[in-house]
C-alpha cells in the first residue's frame, strides 16, 4: 500500500518457512522511493521463531542480528525470534538511496537464505514487490 501524500510505503512481511512472502536467497526485491516512510507489518506464520531486520546490502550475510543499517529498521526479539503467529511493526524512513537486506536475526536462519532484498529506487513513483530481475 502507498500514501504518496506522505510517501508512505505499508507492507505486510510474511515469514516462514524460512521465507519473505515465499521468497529466499534474494529471490525477491522491495523497491521503495526514496526517503520513503516505511510501516512494515511483520508476521511469523512459521512454526519457529523469526525476526526481521534491515541490514546492509554489502558483504557476506551475517550469521545473526546486529546493528541495523537503518535505525529502527528490526523488529523485538531479534536475536530469540517471534513465536509463530507472533507481529511486531518496523517504522523507518529509508536513505535517499542505497542497496539492504530483510533478514531474518535468528542465528543461522539469514544463513539458511532468509533475506530478501529492499532497494531504494529514485526513478520509483510508487513502491514494488517481486521476483528479483537479474
Amino acid at each position: 500500500k502507498y500514501n504518496a501524500g506522505t510517501n508512505t510505503v505499508t507492507f505486510e512481511l510474511v515469514a516462514g518457512p524460512f521465507l519473505w512472502n515465499g521468497y529466499g536467497n534474494g529471490g525477491a526485491t522491495l523497491s521503495v522511493p526514496p526517503k520513503a516512510n516505511v510501516v512494515m507489518n511483520f508476521v511469523n506464520k512459521d512454526g519457529t521463531p523469526h525476526s526481521a531486520e534491515i541490514i546492509s546490502g554489502q558483504g557476506p550475510i551475517p550469521n545473526a542480528a546486529g546493528d541495523p543499517a537503518i535505525p529502527r529498521a528490526y523488529t523485538i526479539k531479534a536475536l530469540e525470534g517471534l513465536p509463530q503467529e507472533g507481529t511486531d511493526v518496523m517504522q523507518f524512513t529509508m536513505p535517499e538511496s542505497g542497496t539492504f537486506r530483510i533478514f531474518c536475526g535468528v542465528p543461522g536462519h539469514g544463513l539458511s537464505g532468509m533475506w530478501i532484498w529492499m532497494k531504494v529506487d529514485p526513478k520509483a513513483k510508487a513502491p514494488g514487490f517481486g521476483p528479483t530481475k537479474a
